[in-house]
């Protein structure tokens, strides 16, 4: 895990000392070191690779970057881990290659050597790089199947090109401007705005999509630009059956841990209590006979003094159950008013929850107790339809299928079974909505009218807009293009700001793969939500875990943060500074929601804390941070 830069300058000017200002905007993703090169390319085009090293896999000097193979031709900068490295260095040296270090970084040079673009099929792992190609007089990058390393890109005014791993890095190129796109800032704040294409806030700043590829020339041009993974969600397994397809999972799911645990350095896990992340840790403990995991530590969020919110219960039967090391923090709403500006500079774009602290909160505490690499249980909702609100998906499904029967069980279970366990909590919607289900009245309404399915704007990896379908196209989309690219960036700048890794195990692409085939009643059954992943957890989890219905998202309290500690520094976000001149900003609309919250008529937190963030971002613009090293004060790394 690290940060690159990458730049093509066909002008043949590229000073050493804009190159490494741009690797050290990087600084916090790789602590352990750094490097440059500037090679002379085609005519008079001088090519830059700098990087960042965060030592996980080979922590000798050897397996630093820039990386050349033997002849000096191909060279990388490079993020991520592939996992299956050890088995793709076994390949390759039956194929003649021969390695003189033990890092993953040489075993993806020597695959591109070896296979070219081609190379891409074979990674399992998480991973945005930069390779020139002298032979080819070529620059080749790619980003992983789901996003969970990132990669963004600027044209250079004099036909150039320049890629990073964080858009700060881009600005201290000095033909890189940090402005912001008035498009994309509206689309935020009309509520479109998902990370879902190419676009960022930035003007003249794009991303690698997910699961993408470009090759560029010496000129700076686009010689092949492709998608080289594309999910087949309207393909479902045959003969399907049920106990054949739990074991299935288990040991998939196993494999998948295993190889996320390949390091030479600390590896632990985050823990919230959920059934996503407590499936992760316990698996982890069944390694207990590998001497390197003896000592396996967790690290998590809590607020045990809101029992509504409270996850503490959970987490503490997890750890009681496994004999983890457990570690937690609960984070400070005055501490992160102190530090917002900062990790919205880290974040790089504005955010859509306070929950994202949390998660900032447990990457410092994961670095000051030495622990470099996490594994968490991001993928496993979009994945296996675990978010409440794709059970009225589900019903509309049963509904188009005319399948009566089971669309009154389900419904019936799904609802009884919230209904019951939010009677076990004051202010239960806080928690969770147990009235999300659509109630029959509705579903007769449907019934009459039968609205054909939204087409919606994703086609790729999406299955077609028909009957029966709803389920597998909100799942599709939210892998893909809405929900879990905005997760993963939120965990990848949080990680890196404190120079940790986060593995996800659920995010195995052969796991995905197999998974996306499976059919609805292995995802939601008898109204449980992910039910071959519970199902899988028999004799794994303690059952109380395993059959929560409880589901509380990874939430901050900012309800009553807002009406308490950070009600002056949130309102003097919302009505004064760059906000107020933002096109759409209606200064009588937000103060009216102010009100109903701070007199408790409802929780309309969410939407406050949208304007709150993109406050923060177009104050960072004003000031400068952008282009500049980063903001001043807070406390944050």
């Amino acid at each position: 895990m690290c940060g690159f830069v990458a730049v093509l300058a066909p002008d043949g000017v590229l000073p050493a000392a804009v190159l490494d200002a741009m690797r050290e905007r990087l600084r916090h993703r790789g602590p352990d070191g750094h490097g440059s090169w500037i090679g002379k390319a085609a005519g008079r085009t001088l090519v830059g690779l700098g990087h960042r090293r965060l030592s996980i896999i080979d922590l000798s000097q050897a397996a630093g970057q820039p990386m050349f193979r033997a002849d000096g031709r191909l060279v990388i900068v490079y993020n991520g881990e592939i996992y299956n490295f050890l088995e793709l260095r076994a390949e390759l040296e039956s194929l003649g290659a021969v390695f003189r270090t033990r890092s993953d970084t040489e075993v993806l040079l020597a695959a591109y050597e070896q296979w070219g673009t081609d190379c891409l099929a074979r990674l399992n792992g998480m991973f945005a790089f930069a390779i020139w190609d002298g032979r080819r007089q070529e620059l080749f990058v790619a980003r992983d199947r789901f996003g969970e390393k990132p990669v963004f890109l600027a044209s250079l005014p004099n036909g150039g090109v320049a890629f990073g791993s964080e858009m700060k890095a881009l600005f201290a190129h000095p033909q890189v401007r940090a402005s912001a796109s008035e498009k994309d800032v509206q689309r935020y704040v009309a509520g479109t705005y998902y990370e879902d294409d190419e676009r960022t806030l930035f003007a003249g700043v794009t991303r690698l999509p997910p699961a993408h590829a470009v090759v560029i020339d010496s000129a700076g041009r686009v010689v092949r630009r492709w998608r080289y993974w594309t999910p087949d969600y309207a393909a479902l397994q045959e003969g399907y059956r049920e106990e054949a397809a739990i074991e299935e999972f288990r040991a998939r799911m196993e494999r998948s841990v295993r190889m996320r645990l390949r390091a030479d350095v600390p590896v632990g896990s985050s823990l919230s209590g959920g059934l996503d992340s407590s499936f992760t840790v316990c698996t982890l403990a069944r390694f207990r006979e590998d001497e390197r995991f003896a000592a396996q530590h967790v690290f998590s969020a809590r607020f045990d003094d809101d029992p509504t919110l409270s996850e503490g219960p959970q987490i503490d039967l997890v750890v009681a159950h496994t004999g983890v090391k457990a570690f937690s923090v609960t984070p400070s709403p005055l501490r992160l008013a102190e530090e917002s500006r900062r990790l919205h500079w880290h974040q790089e774009e504005p955010f859509l929850s306070a929950s994202i602290y949390l998660q900032w909160c447990v990457m410092r505490l994961a670095r000051e107790e030495s622990t470099t690499v996490l594994l968490d249980g991001q993928g496993a909702d979009e994945l296996l339809a675990g978010y409440q609100y794709y059970f009225t998906s589900y019903q509309l499904d049963l509904l188009d299928r005319g399948d009566l029967p089971r669309l009154w069980r389900e419904t019936r279970a799904f609802r009884n079974r919230l209904r019951r366990v939010a009677a076990q909590y004051p202010q239960s919607r806080r928690r969770f909505n147990e009235e999300v289900a659509l109630p029959n009245g509705l579903l007769w309404r449907y019934w009459l009218r039968r609205p054909p399915p939204h087409a919606g704007p994703y086609e790729a990896g999406v299955p077609a807009a028909c009957r029966g379908m709803r389920l597998r196209r909100q799942i599709a989309e939210a892998l893909q293009y809405n929900s879990l690219p905005m997760l993963l960036r939120y965990a990848d700048r949080n990680a890196m700001a404190f120079g940790r890794e986060t593995r996800f195990p659920f995010l195995d692409h052969d796991l995905v793969d197999w998974c996306i085939t499976l059919p609805d009643r292995a995802l939601i059954r008898h109204g449980w939500q992910k039910w071959i992943l519970r199902k899988a957890g028999d004799g794994l989890l303690p059952p109380a875990i395993q059959w929560r219905a409880d589901k509380v998202g990874y939430a901050a309290p900012l309800d009553a943060w807002l009406r308490g500690a950070l009600r002056e520094w949130a309102h003097e976000r919302l009505f004064s500074g760059s906000l107020m001149t933002t096109p759409g900003y209606d200064h009588a609309a937000l103060a009216a929601l102010w009100d109903r919250h701070q007199r408790q008529e409802a929780d309309v937190s969410w939407p406050l804390w949208r304007w709150i963030s993109l406050g923060e971002w177009l104050a960072l613009l004003k000031d400068g941070s952008w282009q500049a090293a980063g903001p001043s004060g807070g406390d944050g790394p």
